[in-house]
């Protein structure tokens, strides 16, 4: 093995470690809220066929520690996007229902909101 490549192995190591340090937090925050609004389904997308062209370069490369970081990343991205894809069915679904009550008009009741205030 050559220094360049004790070099470059090195760099990889080190980006495999900072790579596994910088998805944790957010599958552990995802995880525990359950939450996903504020990603942008395009940036889950988009950074999901990124790692897969690495792999297939690291592939090409006959790199496994290319492919070991690659493949972090889509596991990292995949946990993400699968919790916001749950969101918009959830989503979906709530405004269904929403649409199928305003649509309900056989049962002919009102709602009525009766507030009451205490006299001065």
């Amino acid at each position: 093995m050559s220094v360049t490549n004790n070099y470059k192995n090195t760099i990889l190591i080190l980006c495999n470690v900072i790579n596994v340090i910088y998805h944790l937090p957010q599958i552990v925050k995802t995880y525990k809220t359950k939450s996903v609004k504020d990603f942008d389904p395009y940036y889950l997308f988009l950074s999901n066929l990124h790692s897969i062209c690495w792999v297939l370069y690291g592939i090409e490369d006959k790199n496994n520690l290319m492919i070991f970081n690659s493949c972090v990343s889509i596991f990292s991205i995949s946990f993400v996007s699968y919790y916001k894809i749950n969101y918009f069915i959830i989503m979906y679904n709530n405004k269904k229902i929403i649409i199928n009550d305003k649509n309900d008009t056989t049962k002919g009741e009102t709602i009525l909101s009766v507030t009451c205030e205490e006299p001065l």
